[in-house]
């Protein structure tokens, strides 16, 4: 028989109709360069206080000049290059100057948002993620933005770094 385990009422967080305990690992990981999807590069789910919304976290060492891009456990690539909306495709959002500076889309139409620290950077099947800032331990927060219709779609991705 197996054991249950104990979880304190207060870890519980609800976001939407999901509950989930803090720091669970989810389905979704960071590949840097050929990398393989392992426990080390996956993301714990956490809820963002800021954006009242779930949010991914990641800690671990971004090696200068290499791609950077997300998966799931599937293999399907976050944000998803052939997802449209009637509004716009799919992209990527710098959050935050450490963001911007220290990564690029390329092959993406890049559009930076005058007066605040975000960058859009509206991507295809083409477009890469580099990361250019110097190689360290960084914590990067992602938040992924389904289509406007509620389809579990991974069309936008939103990426944070400290």
């Amino acid at each position: 028989m197996a054991k249950s385990k104990d979880v304190k009422k207060d870890s519980l967080k609800q976001v939407g109709r999901k509950v989930f305990v803090e720091g669970d690992y989810t389905d979704i990981y960071i590949k840097i360069g050929q990398s393989k999807l392992s426990k080390n590069n996956q993301f714990k789910r956490m809820h963002s206080e800021v954006y009242d919304c779930e949010e991914y976290v990641w800690q671990g060492v971004l090696k200068e000049g290499k791609e950077v891009c997300f998966r799931r456990g599937d293999g399907s690539v976050v944000p998803n290059p052939y997802v449209y909306n009637q509004i716009s495709g799919p992209g990527i959002t710098l959050s935050g100057q450490e963001a911007i500076s220290d990564f690029e889309v390329k092959n993406a139409i890049v559009c930076p948002v005058e007066g605040c620290d975000l960058v859009y950077n509206f991507i295809d099947e083409e477009s890469k993620l580099i990361y250019n800032g110097k190689s360290q331990e960084h914590t990067l927060y992602i938040r992924i933005y389904d289509n406007n219709t509620g389809v579990n779609n991974d069309r936008w991705i939103v990426i944070s770094v400290e």
